[in-house]
Parts: C-alpha cells; structure tokens; sequence
C-alpha cells in the first residue's frame, strides 16, 4: 500500500458567489460523479482558508485575532505570565537585545522561570558591551517560545477558549477552512455528505492533501521522482481518469490538465517538488463546490445541530472544572460566570474539538 494511503487509512466561507450553484445540494445519494455539470466562474477558484478553531499558539498568532489573544493575554496574567508574553512579543521581528531594559527583562524572566541556558549565554546576555550573535538569540526566543507554548496548550482546555469558538461558530461566517480543517467539525461534515453522495469529494481532498504533504515531507531526501509520480497515478486512477473506480465527474480540461502535470512531455523539467502540485486545479475546483452546493446547507443540517448540541455538553464540563478550581481568581470566576450564560443560549464550542473528535473514534 502507498505511503501516503496508509496515512490516511490510519485515520478513520468568504462571502460565497450569488451565481446558480449556490443553491444547496439535489443529487440522487449514490456518490456518482458530483461534479458533473457543475459549472463556476474562474473567480471563485482559490485556495482553502485558515481554520480559527483548531489552532497551535503559532497559529494564533498569525492569525492576529485581538479577541482570541487577549483571551490569552487574561488566561497568562492569573498565572503571572504576562510579563513572559510581553517580553516574547517585544523580542519578535528581532536580530539582537539592544537596550539595557530589555537585556534586565530578559534576565528577570530567566530567573523566575528557571530557563537552562549556558553561563557563557548568561554572560553575553548581561554584559551590555557583549554582542548576541543571531543563534544565541534564537536560543533565548525559542526556550520563551516553548513555555508559552505549553500554556496555551492549557489554554484550549479552558471555557474561555470554549467563548472564542461560540463566537466564531455563531458569527455567521463559518468557512470551508473551519471545517475541513478541524477533526471535529469534518467528522459531521463527512456524515452529512455522505448522506448527499459526496462524500468521496472530501476523501478525495484528504488523499490529496495527505499526498502533498508527503511529498513536502520527503523533497529534500533520498525520496525520487517515480514513487511521487506513482502515488499521484493512484490517485488519478480512483478519482479522475476516464476508467475511475470512484469518478468525481471532473471536466476533460481539469482532467488533462492533471494529466500533463503527472506526466509532463518534458520529463526533466518535472520534480518531486513540482509534481507535489499536480492536482491543483482538481482541488479547487472540489473546494469550489463544497463553499457553492455544500457549505450552507450543513449549516442548517441536523448533522451540524447535533454536533452543537454535544459540544455544549463538552464546553460545559470545561465551565463546571473551572468553577470547582478552587485556587481560579475572581477575574477568571466572573468570565466564566458570564461565559456560562453565552454557552447556554449560543450552543458553545467545546474547549477541545479535537477530544471530542477522538471519543467519536473510540465508539
């Protein structure tokens, strides 16, 4: 079996276009070619969107959402650790601790935190004639990174992060990315489209994105051009070629268009790299389609209700350990106190999506 197969196996919107595909789905159940006749503009082909509910700190960072991290910034000050998160965030877009407040604060913050780093690395960072050369740096921002890292690891696990995805789930602007890429969601999503015959739709997206990131994976290694191009030919073989086992009904253009890119008539230009975005095209337009025929009617679902209505039993188990916390302060009390009135009227998101996605598997 494939590589890449195997990983899958182990596993088991922007405003959208006002056009005549956005009309929510009418096909017969059986999961024959979903995409035949489906028609859109090149307009409404791109890629999919970031997802704001399963996020790592890194990612919540980029993302830049000033509700989220100030929910943060209030979780690390009733633990002390706001100083840390200001320091860190004062050290980014750095090369070098220049000034003397920010060498004494980078100090300080070693000490209360009990941060390993060599005498000789605690001697530059104390002497202020002494230049921090960039690795040394690097050295000090990762260990920062690290501890907070870990809290927000704790973060997530909280109602209060629960109240961010209340807010995004009841905001009106789900997307396509929130729910592709949050296990929880895409389990409700994958039974919805099964119930649709589209499933395979998705699974088609899974193996391609398991493919790609293989193939990222192994681009730099012994890895050579014809596995990638053999793993991409299996792929080609089940979803999109004229004898397909599980056709998705892509146009002749789309199809030759993957076709070349497998197998390029010039071989040499062709590379692990470049093939690794041979089905480009194909997965915009199976994204194309799941915004256009499929995002608003699982909105409205039973599937998408009954998801909401396990969560709230999840985000609420999150509220009731956070209230017998007995060392919680009044700040933290209040917010969950006022959290649990949103939770019972919104249909709150669990503080962890991904357990509740993980306990589903364990049925």
């Amino acid at each position: 079996m494939l590589n890449f197969w195997k990983t899958i196996q182990s596993k088991k919107s922007p405003t959208l276009s006002a056009n005549i595909n956005n009309v929510g789905l009418s096909l017969t159940g059986d999961g024959l070619m979903p995409l035949k006749d489906f028609e859109y503009d090149e307009k409404d082909l791109y890629g999919l969107e970031k997802c704001r509910l399963s996020l790592y700190f890194d990612e919540a960072l980029m993302l830049d959402s000033s509700a989220l991290l100030s929910m943060f910034r209030q979780f690390l000050d009733h633990r002390n650790l706001l100083p840390l998160y200001h320091l860190y965030m004062a050290l980014l877009g750095r090369s070098d601790i220049e000034d003397e407040v920010l060498r004494q604060n980078v100090l300080r913050n070693i000490l209360i935190h009990r941060i390993h780093f060599s005498d000789k690395l605690i001697s530059k960072i104390s002497t202020q004639s002494e230049h921090i050369d960039i690795n040394d740096f690097k050295e000090v921002t990762d260990k920062f990174h690290i501890i907070l890292h870990e809290y927000w690891n704790s973060f997530v696990q909280t109602d209060m992060f629960c109240k961010y995805q209340v807010d995004v789930l009841t905001g009106g602007q789900v997307t396509l990315g929130d729910i592709l890429l949050c296990n929880g969601l895409l389990s409700y999503f994958m039974e919805f489209l099964d119930s649709e015959g589209c499933r395979s739709l998705v699974e088609f997206w899974l193996a391609v994105t398991n493919f790609e990131r293989c193939v990222e994976q192994f681009k730099n290694t012994s890895t050579d051009y014809e596995q990638a191009q053999s793993d991409a030919i299996c792929i080609y073989e089940k979803y999109l070629s004229l004898q397909a086992t599980c056709s998705l009904g892509f146009s002749d253009q789309v199809r030759i268009t993957v076709e070349e890119s497998i197998c390029p008539a010039d071989i040499h230009s062709q590379t692990v790299a470049t093939i690794g975005q041979c089905f480009k095209s194909a997965v915009l337009v199976v994204l194309t389609f799941l915004r256009q025929r499929c995002l608003i009617p699982f909105l409205s679902s039973q599937h998408y209700v009954r998801y909401l209505s396990e969560l709230i039993k999840a985000g609420n188990s999150y509220q009731s350990l956070s209230q017998d916390n007995e060392s919680s302060s009044s700040s933290v009390s209040e917010y969950s106190t006022n959290s649990k009135r949103s939770m019972s009227s919104l249909l709150p998101y669990s503080a962890s999506t991904d357990s509740l996605w993980r306990k589903r598997q364990q049925r």
